[in-house]
C-alpha cells in the first residue's frame, strides 16, 4: 500500500515473524502472514515471478493442491529454521529480540527446489545463456543463499534454505509414495 513512517512499521511488526520466542507467543499468526508480507515493490515483484515461472512448471506435473501445500509448508519451514537458528547459535544473540522475517521467499524456493527435484533435466531458455537445465538453477539459488548468510539479511537466507530443505524432502516422501500435502 505504499505506508510510510510509523504506520508501515507498526503493520510490518504485526504481520512479520518474529525471531523471539517471547514475542511469537504473543503472535503466533505471523508464521503464516510472514511469507504474505513484502517491504518493497523489488522483493514482492521477483518473489512473483519465481514462483509463475518455477509454479507453471510445477504445475506441468503436479497439481495445485501440492503446489499451494509446497508454498505454505515450505513457509513454515523456512520460519522454523530462520527461528531455531536465531534462538540456538549464540551469533544472533545480539540481534535476534530485534530481528523479524518477511516474504515469500522460502515460499517460493520450497516450489523451485521441489519441482527442480522432481525433474530434475526440465530444460528452460535463459536470455544470453541459452538452455539451463533448472537442477543448476536451484542448486545455484541454495549456493548463493548459503554464501549470503553472512550478508546483511542472515534470517532471510536463513528461511530461504529452510524453504530449500522442506522442497526437497517433499519431493523425496512424495516419490516414495508419502504425500505430505
Amino acid at each position: 500500500f505504499n505506508l510510510q513512517g510509523g504506520m508501515a512499521e507498526g503493520i510490518i511488526k504485526w504481520l512479520a515473524v518474529p525471531a523471539n520466542l517471547g514475542l511469537l507467543v504473543y503472535k503466533p499468526w505471523t508464521l503464516v502472514t510472514y511469507m504474505f508480507l513484502h517491504e518493497d515493490f523489488f522483493h514482492i515483484l521477483f518473489n512473483m515471478l519465481w514462483l509463475y515461472w518455477f509454479g507453471r512448471i510445477f504445475l506441468e506435473y503436479l497439481d495445485g493442491r501440492k503446489l499451494l501445500s509446497t508454498y505454505i509448508l515450505g513457509g513454515l519451514a523456512g520460519a522454523i529454521l530462520y527461528i531455531l537458528a536465531f534462538n540456538l547459535f549464540p551469533v544472533f544473540s545480539a540481534i535476534q529480540p530485534i530481528s523479524f522475517a518477511l516474504g515469500a521467499s522460502a515460499s517460493v524456493l520450497a516450489i523451485v527446489i521441489a519441482i527442480s527435484t522432481f525433474v530434475p533435466n526440465y530444460t528452460i531458455y535463459l536470455m544470453f545463456l541459452g538452455p539451463v537445465r533448472i537442477k543448476y538453477i536451484a542448486l545455484f539459488s541454495v549456493l548463493l543463499d548459503l554464501l549470503s548468510i553472512q550478508s546483511s539479511n542472515p534470517g532471510g537466507h536463513i528461511a530461504h534454505l529452510g524453504g530449500a530443505l522442506f522442497g526437497y524432502f517433499y519431493i523425496k516422501r512424495l516419490q516414495k509414495g508419502k504425500d505430505l500435502s
